[in-house]
């Protein structure tokens, strides 16, 4: 039995990026033959679902909860402040009874931004948010068992010690599919008159995500052709500092979800790209795994510094230093469709440990090794 927290509604139909990651979870503990009581929505019905929960609970039982960026707290304060400490409570409760209990920690921006607030906007964002996030944290340092985090290192910015938790890495996962055998050559690179086709989801504004570089460099080769798919709010304010218009082998597309499915299936390699920051120090990109799903072979910059290290520990693509850099590996690959598709293949095999079934079983494994303990 998981006992499954989630201060939010599990909206499936409109869940893309990171919010895509609370459902997949709940559906992958229902997947690997878990019973799963979810206590989920809005803050009413959460508490509706937690009645009885106590006379509910198998030997095998336990908790997992995955976060918010908005302290639940705070969610409560507006409406039903006498609820405020709910979810905390709840979790407590679980664990006082001997429940292993764990919790996936989404994001601690707060600790890396910039503090000063100069409206009512900024101060809830820069003042308000973190000390709430920072009450949040002292509950789970008395009521959790094992604190999950995108990477390990992010523990390092959590400013409580948690001397009775063990933190652990839990990225992201992604959908299992059956993918049709590649041929000699890559599918894409053999529809598309021998270019390589690239593809890049996310965002485009400068500075932390300039893409303006590698969209220059796949300008200047005649081998190779990027889907760049972005949203439509990120054109309207950055589309002009790219030119679009002049570029006759980039291809621009506002999609998501199933949408991007056939991008996926067309791609010779994911592209993504950022300077370095102390905040991808621990950052662990849905599209990571999303592309790792499709069995697509991923280029990185060093400066994606936690995910460079899984591309090159499991040999599952390329890590560039530079656009330069990239566009000299692009021309090789190219020249070379055996080293690419060597990395598909090594793609492909990777893809079942990085499934949101795989993340459910770490999750359910790693607790119940706290029970029998």
């Amino acid at each position: 039995m998981v006992i499954y927290h989630y201060p939010k509604e599990l909206a499936a139909e409109m869940a893309a990026g990171s919010a895509l990651r609370p459902v997949q979870m709940a559906e992958a503990f229902q997947r690997i033959g878990e019973e799963v009581i979810e206590i989920t929505g809005s803050g009413p019905e959460r508490v509706g679902r937690a009645r009885n929960l106590e006379a509910r609970l198998t030997e095998d039982a336990v908790l997992y909860s995955e976060s918010v960026n908005l302290p639940p707290a705070v969610t409560w304060l507006r409406r039903h402040p006498w609820h405020m400490n709910f979810d905390y409570r709840l979790i407590r409760r679980l664990h006082d009874l001997g429940v292993p209990t764990g919790l996936f920690y989404r994001d601690i921006y707060w600790v890396l931004e910039d503090t000063k607030a100069i409206s009512l906007k900024s101060f809830v964002k820069k003042r308000l948010t973190p000390a709430f996030a920072r009450r949040e944290l002292r509950h789970y340092e008395q009521s959790l068992d094992v604190l999950f985090l995108p990477h390990r290192n992010m523990g390092k910015y959590i400013p409580f010690p948690f001397p009775d938790t063990e933190m652990r890495t839990l990225p992201p996962g992604g959908v299992w599919r059956e993918l049709k055998e590649d041929g000699a050559v890559t599918q894409a690179a053999a529809r598309n008159n021998g270019a390589l086709n690239l593809l890049y989801v996310g965002n485009i504004a400068p500075p932390h995500y300039d893409l303006r570089p590698y969209v220059d460099a796949v300008e200047e080769l005649s081998c190779a052709t990027l889907d760049l798919v972005t949203r439509e709010r990120a054109m309207e304010h950055h589309g002009h500092l790219y030119r679009f218009g002049e570029r006759k082998n980039i291809r621009l597309a506002h999609v998501h979800g199933k949408g991007l499915e056939p991008f996926y299936q067309r791609a010779d390699l994911a592209l993504a790209v950022r300077d370095d920051t102390e905040y991808l120090a621990f950052a662990m990109p849905v599209k990571i795994f999303e592309a790792i799903s499709f069995g697509v072979p991923l280029v990185v910059s060093r400066g994606l510094r936690v995910v460079a290290e899984l591309v090159e520990r499991e040999k599952i693509g390329w890590v560039i230093e530079s656009p330069a850099e990239f566009g000299k590996l692009l021309g090789h690959l190219a020249r070379n469709p055996a080293d690419l598709q060597e990395a598909r293949e090594r793609v492909r095999r990777a893809r079942v440990r990085h499934t949101w079934e795989a993340r459910a079983r770490e999750v359910v494994e790693t607790l119940r090794k706290i029970k029998k303990s």
